[in-house]
């Protein structure tokens, strides 16, 4: 798991882009890899769904909507289409 946790990124931003929230941890571990080569800030979430377990990628967090928006278009850019998230 990335520094960041759920509990620390929401007192610090108020949005964040979730990039995936794939079933399998090694998924969630490389794609994770892959947006810190990029230069983004990432953390994860292990969440329970109904469909099963899910680790949720998500990177942030920001403090703005804009600034959001700004890292979804940079990470969009890097072939990987993301949600904005407000916390």
């Amino acid at each position: 798991e990335s520094p960041g946790t759920a509990a620390s990124a929401s007192k610090a931003g108020k949005f964040v882009v979730q990039a995936a929230a794939p079933a399998s941890e090694k998924a969630a571990r490389e794609l994770v890899d892959r947006l810190k080569k990029g230069g983004f800030t990432t953390y994860t979430e292990k969440v329970e769904t109904r469909d099963g377990v899910r680790h949720r990628v998500r990177i942030g967090p920001y403090a703005t909507r804009e600034d959001a928006e700004k890292a979804r278009a940079r990470l969009k850019s890097q072939g990987v289409s993301g949600n904005l998230v407000a916390l």
